[in-house]
């Protein structure tokens, strides 16, 4: 899957300690916008993310795309970059963003949710799941968590139903 990242959601999975995981599996690019307002900015600051997230861009772990107009705000090269560009979805949690991304149905996904995306695939087992949604749990809201969660006890529900099916019906 190809994903096209927001700052916001870099952000939370770099704090969470979960960009690489998704990277190893996913391809993940952002505008260069978005790579001046974390990295850039960011190191301007101080802030450690900023150096993971350029220590990521060098080892490819992250592809930069630039648009082609200079956009002054991720949100519109991000828009602009998934129209030109063969893109999955956009990965952000920007309830403006969201909005724009609905108007224009532009496919999006949460932070919370490429997890479970990693689950549904069986790319990653129901515990390491769970343990990378809990690590991610401080930076998304508690309707993302809650909602990803439940849907993870779900699916375990349905496994251990259909278990049981199978297990009467041999009885």
């Amino acid at each position: 899957m190809k994903i096209l990242m927001d700052a916001d959601c870099l952000i939370k999975l770099t704090k969470a300690g979960l960009k690489e995981f998704i990277a190893n599996e996913y391809s993940i690019f952002i505008p260069g916008v978005v790579k001046r307002e974390v990295v850039d900015a960011g190191k301007a600051k101080q802030c450690p993310d900023a150096f993971a997230v350029e220590n990521n861009i060098n080892a490819n772990v992250l592809t930069i795309v630039e648009a082609s107009s200079d956009y002054p705000k991720g949100d519109e090269a991000l828009i602009a970059l998934f129209r030109k560009e063969a893109y999955d979805t956009v990965a952000t949690d920007d309830l403006k963003l969201i909005r724009r991304l609905k108007i224009g149905s532009i496919p999006f996904i949460l932070p919370g949710l490429i997890i479970y995306q990693l689950l549904e695939n069986k790319i990653i087992n129901r515990q390491t799941a769970i343990e990378a949604l809990n690590k991610l749990s401080e930076f998304i809201s508690g309707d993302e968590f809650s909602v990803v969660r439940l849907l993870m006890e779900k699916k375990n529900e349905s496994k251990i139903d259909a278990h049981s099916r199978r297990y009467r019906s041999s009885h």
